[in-house]
């Protein structure tokens, strides 16, 4: 019995991880051109590769030895909220969402929010 418990947990454990990945390499999206922070300023640049917490990207106008991974603190998104999109910036991941602060807002207003309310921009 406690050998189908084990495999059950792994089970759940594998789906959990396979989830959160597909998730953000939704937001990862291949091909996909966006801007990245580098050194306080925004440069353009396309996602190249998704991995669990992170993309690949190559900077636009720049050499493949530019190319880097970054977490989604140094991408522009924009997060969904009452059926509008606002531009923003993860602060950092919170569980499986991420806390948000809001270009123009103070940190008042920064929220929780779930992968599934965030783009890239």
């Amino acid at each position: 019995m406690n050998f189908k418990k084990s495999a059950f947990r792994s089970s759940l454990a594998i789906l959990a991880l396979s989830l959160s990945t597909s998730a953000f390499a939704e937001l990862c999206t291949v091909g996909r051109a966006t801007q990245v922070l580098w050194k306080g300023d925004w440069y353009k640049a396309t996602i190249t590769e998704a991995a669990p917490d992170k993309c690949k990207i190559t900077y636009v106008g720049y050499t493949a030895d530019d190319d880097e991974w970054v977490g989604p603190e140094r991408l522009k998104i924009k997060v969904l909220w009452k059926g509008d999109w606002y531009p923003g910036r993860v602060i950092k991941k919170e569980g499986t969402s991420y806390l948000i602060g809001y270009d123009g807002y103070t940190s008042d207003d920064n929220e929780i929010v779930p992968l599934s309310r965030i783009q890239v921009r």
